[in-house]
């Protein structure tokens, strides 16, 4: 009984946070170091004679918002780790293996979702 209820919940954590791999693995790449777009634009489309565009200066870089994923998605696998091993190994040193990476993990899962 006791197993079975630690695989559900090692299962249930997978659950979750196989969800967030995907996120961050599906993000949008950075665009191109030379500015261009890979299709047409407006300005391509302009004929005859333009106007000399002035240099900008570049904006201040916006801060990441995801500056802080990787300590988190790190603690949710641990977690995740830590809570199958849990599973694996029984009895009552498994049983606080697994709830301490249970712990880790929803630690790490509510800092993300921060």
């Amino acid at each position: 009984m006791n197993k079975r209820l630690i695989s559900f919940v090692a299962a249930a954590a997978l659950a979750v946070t196989s969800p967030v791999a995907i996120v961050v693995a599906q993000a949008p790449v950075a665009p191109r170091a030379s500015g261009a777009s890979a299709g047409p634009t407006v300005a391509a489309s302009v004929a005859g004679i333009r106007r000399a565009e002035v240099a900008k200066t570049p904006a201040a870089p916006a801060a990441d918002t995801r500056l802080g994923a990787g300590k988190n998605v790190a603690l949710m696998v641990v977690g995740g780790a830590a809570l199958i091993i849990g599973a694996v190994i029984g009895g009552t040193a498994g049983v606080l293996i697994a709830v301490t990476g249970a712990a880790i993990g929803l630690y790490g899962l509510y800092n993300f979702v921060q």
